[in-house]
């Protein structure tokens, strides 16, 4: 049975008491995580406090955090800037992974596109080192990098679309470094599913989302998607990712269709 999970970008504090409950009843049991919704200043360094949240999660929901999201959160360092700035931002992304191993999640995703903007005269290529480095780290720590393909609406033209993501996963050729499937990106370019086929070995975590993070409509792709994940045998999770909601009964809507659809 697939296995689903929800992030808590989509709603507050104050409504997390609801939500758990839409999540038992619709048999969610994945709490995607933005670490500073937890931990509001430097997350990284909670590392007793957030093992000891997610077993009390865990005791009391079911619940387990299969993934983490805006790793980078308040970084203004960039990929493709100086050597100085890549070294802060792996270091980070190294205390991002031993804070998603302190909670037991095998999943970061590395969205961040502002951080990745490709500027004039910048050589892509120190990027693959990078990455291969991050992979290589993220075994150490029993986890995963996963990249996620940005559309151009996001503000960065490093890798656009998901073939763009594939091939420099299988570049960089990395059980520490999988895709981190973002269908709000597919909608957005208006890619195949076609695309997929193949390499679904290559997922690790899969974002059920609309472009912009609006609440999630019903569309055939997801139809065509569960089948295929289903066909090449996906293991991981599919989550919902939609942006901080006014009507807390989009959340519960999404959640319905969802488990609908994927279970």
């Amino acid at each position: 049975m697939t296995r689903l999970a929800i992030s808590n970008i989509a709603w507050g504090n104050n409504d997390d008491e609801t939500v758990y409950r839409w999540m038992q009843e619709y048999g969610f049991t994945g709490l995607e995580i933005a670490p500073t919704r937890i931990f509001p200043t430097k997350p990284y360094e909670n590392l007793t406090n957030a093992t000891k949240w997610s077993r009390e999660l865990n005791e009391k929901y079911g619940f387990i955090i299969p993934s983490i999201q805006s790793i980078w959160y308040g970084k203004q360092e960039k990929l493709f800037g100086n050597d100085f700035e890549r070294e802060k931002l792996f270091e980070y992304s190294i205390e991002a992974m031993s804070f998603a191993n302190s909670i037991g999640c095998n999943n970061l995703v590395f969205g961040c596109p502002r951080n990745r903007y490709l500027s004039d005269g910048a050589d892509e290529n120190v990027a693959i080192n990078f990455f291969e480095q991050l992979g290589i780290a993220a075994l150490k720590y029993h986890t995963v990098f996963a990249l996620e393909a940005n559309p151009t609406i996001y503000n960065t033209n490093y890798i656009n679309d998901t073939k763009s993501a594939i091939k420099l996963i299988k570049t960089i050729n990395s059980d520490g470094f999988k895709l981190n499937l973002d269908v709000g990106t597919m909608i957005q370019n208006q890619e195949n599913i076609s695309e997929l086929v193949g390499n679904i070995h290559l997922i690790n975590h899969v974002h059920i989302s609309e472009p912009y993070l609006k609440p999630i409509k019903n569309r055939e792709l997801h139809i065509e998607l569960k089948n295929l994940l289903e066909k090449e045998g996906y293991k991981g999770f599919i989550s919902i990712e939609m942006g901080k909601v006014d009507d807390l009964g989009d959340i519960k809507n999404a959640m319905s269709y969802v488990s609908r659809i994927f279970r």
